[in-house]
C-alpha cells in the first residue's frame, strides 16, 4: 500500500478492504472467497499486502468489480490517514509515473534509466525554449527523437513521445529491446511526468497564434530526428559577468517567493519545474556523463513540481513568476567558468525554498530534497577567491537581462537569445 513509520494490523486492513469491495456476506448476498498474503517488501522497499478474491460467489453469482480501482484507492487514502501511512503522492494527482522491474534493477546497478535521462532533457528543452515550435526544435537538437501525436481530425497535435535517438533504451515491460542492435523504446511526454504533457507544456508557453500555431505544425511534421533548418545567427557574446547576473535573477525569484502565499499552488509548482530544468543543465555542465547529487535533487524538485489535481495553473503562464528562462540559456551555453559555481549555491537556495514549502504535505520528500542539497553543497563548494580573480573582469549589471548580447548590427532589430546553440555554443569571447 505505501511506506509507513510502524506497522499497521494487516489483517485488519485486508478485512476494511474486503467489506468497503463488498465481497463479504450481506443481506441477500453471498460472501466470495478470499485470502491475503503479507508480501514483505517491494523492490521499491515498500511493505504491502495481495489480497485474491474469487469473483464467483458462494451461490455461484458473480460479484461486481465496478468501481473498484477507485474503490480501493479510497480504502488506501483511509488507511494512511488512520494508521499515519507515508501518503502515496500519486493519489493526490502529484504522483510520478512509476519505474518498470528492468528500471528498478538499472538504479540499484547506479545505472540512470532512460526515462529520467529523457526527463531531464525534456524538462529542460521547455524551460529554455520560448514556444512550442522551439521546443520541438531544441529537442531534436538535443539528442532526442520526437513525433506527435495527432487528434481524431489528423490536424490537430494533441500529445507527443519522445525516445532516446540511437540508443538501447528500458523496455516499460521489464525487459530490455533489441538483439545487438539499438532500438528505441519511446515514452510519452506524460509518461515522464505529469507536468511534461504537451497540454501541461503549453500552459507555461505564450498563448497561440495563427503564425506560432502553423510554425509548431510545420516542426511537428517533420521527421523524427530532423530539426528543420537551422535559421540565419546571430552574432552573439556572453558577457564576463553574465553568471553573477544568472545570480541576480535567480536570487529575485527566491525573493518573490518569500513573499507568497503557500497556498498559491500554480506559482510553487512553477518554480519546482523552473528549479528542476535549471539542476538538470547543472548537472550536464558539471556531472556530464556520471550523474551525482545534483542530478539527484533534479529529479526530486520533478516531484515536486507535480501539482495537486486541477489547479488554476494558466496564471503561471500570464507573469505570475520571474522569468528563469534566461538563466537555462546561460546554463546550457555560457563559456565555462569558475563562476558558474556561483550560480548553484544560488540554485540550492532556490530549492531550499521549495522543500520549505513541501514541508507541511509532503514532509518526507522536503526530507530527502534537504539531504540532497546537503550532498550537492558538500560536493560543489563555492570557488575559492583565487579561481574568480582571473574572471571577474568586469562589474556586474545592475539590472541583468539574462542571455546573449547581439554584436551584430544586421541582427540587432531581431529578437535576440532565440537561436539554438546546441550544437556547441559558442566559443570562448567570440561569436560564431
Amino acid at each position: 500500500m505505501s511506506t509507513f513509520r510502524g506497522e499497521p494490523p494487516w489483517a485488519e486492513v485486508a478485512r476494511t478492504a474486503i467489506g468497503r469491495m463488498e465481497f463479504e456476506e450481506a443481506a441477500g448476498r453471498a460472501p466470495c472467497r478470499w485470502i491475503a498474503v503479507h508480501h514483505g517488501r517491494s523492490v521499491g522497499g515498500n511493505e504491502h499486502i495481495h489480497l485474491m478474491v474469487n469473483l464467483v460467489r458462494e451461490d455461484g453469482t458473480l460479484a461486481s468489480t465496478w468501481n473498484d480501482r477507485r474503490t480501493m484507492s479510497r480504502v488506501c487514502a483511509d488507511m494512511e490517514r488512520r494508521y499515519e501511512l507515508a501518503v502515496v503522492e500519486g493519489r493526490a494527482g502529484r504522483g510520478m509515473p512509476g519505474y518498470s522491474k528492468a528500471e528498478h534493477q538499472r538504479m540499484r546497478a547506479g545505472e540512470v534509466p532512460e526515462r529520467q535521462r529523457i526527463a531531464r532533457l525534456v524538462r529542460s528543452c521547455a524551460l529554455v525554449a520560448g514556444d512550442e515550435a522551439e521546443f520541438v526544435r531544441r529537442a531534436r537538437r538535443s539528442g532526442l527523437s520526437v513525433r506527435p501525436r495527432y487528434g481524431k481530425d489528423g490536424q490537430e497535435v494533441v500529445g507527443y513521445s519522445v525516445a532516446l535517438r540511437g540508443r538501447e533504451a528500458d523496455a516499460p515491460d521489464g525487459a530490455t529491446r533489441g538483439t545487438g542492435t539499438a532500438k528505441q523504446v519511446w515514452f510519452g511526454g506524460g509518461r515522464l511526468a505529469a507536468d511534461l504533457s504537451l497540454p501541461h507544456l503549453r500552459e507555461h508557453w505564450p498563448a497561440p497564434t495563427a503564425q506560432s500555431s502553423a510554425k509548431a505544425l510545420a516542426q511537428w511534421s517533420r521527421g523524427a530526428d530532423v530539426a528543420g533548418p537551422r535559421e540565419a545567427p546571430e552574432r552573439v557574446v556572453y558577457e564576463g559577468a553574465v553568471w553573477r547576473q544568472a545570480v541576480a535573477r535567480v536570487d529575485a525569484v527566491v525573493a518573490q517567493l518569500g513573499q507568497s502565499a503557500p497556498q498559491d499552488a500554480a506559482l510553487w509548482s512553477s518554480a519546482a519545474r523552473h528549479a528542476a530544468a535549471l539542476m538538470a543543465g547543472l548537472s550536464a555542465r558539471l556531472e556530464e556523463e556520471s550523474p551525482g547529487p545534483i542530478t539527484t535533487t533534479a529529479d526530486l524538485l520533478a516531484r515536486a513540481a507535480q501539482s495537486p489535481a486541477h489547479p488554476d495553473r494558466r496564471l503561471v503562464r500570464r507573469g505570475g513568476l520571474a522569468d528563469l528562462r534566461g538563466v537555462a540559456m546561460v546554463i546550457r551555453h555560457a563559456p565555462a567558468s569558475p563562476e558558474m559555481k556561483l550560480l548553484l549555491p544560488a540554485v540550492v537556495a532556490l530549492a531550499h525554498t521549495i522543500g520549505l514549502w513541501q514541508q507541511a504535505e509532503r514532509p518526507r520528500l522536503a526530507t530527502e530534497l534537504e539531504a540532497g542539497l546537503t550532498r550537492v553543497c558538500a560536493a560543489y563548494p563555492p570557488p575559492s577567491a583565487r579561481e574568480l580573480a582571473a574572471h571577474l573582469r568586469s562589474p556586474s549589471a545592475p539590472v541583468p537581462p539574462i542571455g546573449p548580447r547581439v554584436t551584430d548590427p544586421a541582427t540587432r532589430a531581431r529578437r535576440p537569445a532565440r537561436r539554438d546553440q546546441d550544437r556547441g555554443g559558442p566559443s570562448r569571447g567570440r561569436g560564431r
